[in-house]
């Protein structure tokens, strides 16, 4: 598919870079005659940015934080563990770049006469480091590596907020906002307990900072992102492909997966689901035993990550290369959905009353009304669900799933089409046109890979 180049004008409007930082500035690490910016085997045990992105792009996101946070102060936490199959908080990564430290703080605080920005990073364990990897001792090498003048360990952290309150009247709440049954978020307890330590200073929240701006990319992110369509193109061709009935879910799942990483991914952005005859009518199967019969459909949602970018493309197929002619009724209609609720967006539309009630009243006029019972889009970037504003108009740059689906359970029929667009001032871009999605597109490409395979019962040659 190749990469995606979208106009720089998109987000002209939006996007905020820092100058580059000068020589002697304090706020940023310098290099010294005698410490130089790790490199190899140098940077074992230093958290750095890795990647497309350099450290100028994360401290351009955290001087836009900063000059919204009108002089108060924000404190944001990393994840406590992330293990094989784990990965960042969004927000941390989003504004440090490092993808694989754990246990770490990000304080921001404007208000501070010189360094406003501190990184916390959790302690040196001796033991552990025999087990997980060596990990550096601070010093001007930490400091070049993550790009933060100021690097201190966790136990300082209380210290810090404390005397970074003195000078601003709250502290700011950034998020995540959770039900009153779930644990308080660490940042809000944190938070909280700060204050309550400093007379006259209070905390507020402001939930939509972050969100709104990671809702909107920049051409680089674009660009991943359409490097991760590209790798899940790959694998979903490779499905189609090779599937075969007899064959069970878990084999073509190895199948897609294997696409992907040929195609230069080297993860998933999320678990696929590969959902066979009736496993197609439950929206999250999380199985993948069933061996796929001739004449049904296989569905697949499935999406590639580059670079922490995700991808969530969705298609549903004849597993013997042929719709029948039930298969292709519902199948029409839905795709014939998901096309009113694209031709629906643009810069100025809302989420679920425009695009989702676009998709919706195709599906209640040919009568499936109570088929369809999940949303229609949600937001794509960092995590496959991603921050976003659903209750505010969408913004040119917004990245976005449509969605919608019919399921049959009692037809052992389940069908969803799901594809990404790009917001755009006067309509969309369809990042994901290049997936076969309509039934002639399909049936080509299968009957190229599988010219062998007949049709099923009661379909035409």
């Amino acid at each position: 598919m190749g990469r995606l180049h979208i106009a720089s004008w998109l987000l002209a409007s939006s996007l905020c870079v820092s100058a580059p930082a000068q020589e002697g500035d304090p706020t940023v690490p310098q290099e010294t005659p005698d410490v130089r910016m790790p490199a190899g085997d140098a940077a074992r045990g230093i958290p750095m940015p890795t990647g497309t992105f350099d450290q100028e792009v994360y401290r351009a996101r955290r001087q836009r934080v900063m000059e919204q946070l009108d002089g108060d102060v924000a404190v944001v936490f990393g994840a406590t563990s992330i293990g094989t199959h784990g990965a960042q908080d969004a927000d941390f990564y989003y504004l440090t770049g490092l993808a694989q430290e754990t246990g770490a703080a990000l304080v921001l605080a404007p208000s501070e006469p010189v360094h406003k920005e501190f990184l916390f990073l959790r302690g040196i364990d001796p033991e552990q480091n025999r087990w997980n990897g060596e990990r550096a001792i601070l010093g001007r090498g930490i400091e070049l590596g993550t790009g933060f003048a100021r690097v201190y360990r966790m136990s300082r952290l209380g210290g810090v907020l404390a005397l970074t309150g003195v000078h601003a009247e709250e502290f700011v709440f950034l998020g995540p906002i959770v039900g009153y049954d779930k644990p308080i978020p660490k940042a809000l307890q944190v938070s909280k307990d700060a204050s309550a330590r400093l007379p006259g200073v209070s905390v507020r929240m402001d939930h939509r900072l972050l969100r709104r701006m990671r809702q909107l990319h920049d051409e680089a992110e674009l660009d991943l992102m359409g490097q991760a369509i590209a790798c899940t193109a790959a694998g979903l061709e490779a499905a189609m492909c090779n599937v075969r009935a007899g064959m069970s879910e878990f084999e073509l799942k190895q199948v897609i997966e294997r696409g992907f990483r040929d195609a230069g991914s080297r993860r998933n952005a999320f678990d696929s689901i590969v959902a066979s005859g009736p496993n197609g009518a439950v929206l999250h199967y999380p199985d993948d035993g069933r061996l796929m019969q001739a004449g049904e459909l296989v569905l697949c949602d499935v999406g590639a990550e580059i670079e922490h970018y995700a991808s969530d493309v969705t298609r549903t197929f004849p597993v013997s290369g042929r719709f029948t002619p039930r298969q292709r009724e519902v199948y029409e209609v839905v795709l014939r959905a998901q096309q009113a609720a694209i031709d629906a967006t643009r810069a100025g539309v809302r989420l679920r009353e425009d695009i989702h009630q676009a998709a919706r009243h195709v599906i209640e006029q040919a009568g499936f009304t109570d088929d369809f019972f999940h949303g229609t889009s949600h937001f794509v970037g960092l995590e496959v669900h991603d921050a976003g504003l659903a209750d505010e108009p969408l913004p040119a740059g917004t990245v976005i799933t449509i969605e919608p689906g019919i399921y049959l359970a009692d037809e052992a029929l389940g069908i969803r089409i799901e594809d990404e667009v790009l917001i755009t001032e006067d309509g969309c871009v369809v990042l994901t046109e290049a997936i076969p999605r309509s039934i002639d597109a399909i049936e080509r490409l299968m009957a190229r890979c599988n010219s062998h395979v007949s049709a099923p019962t009661g379909v035409s040659p």
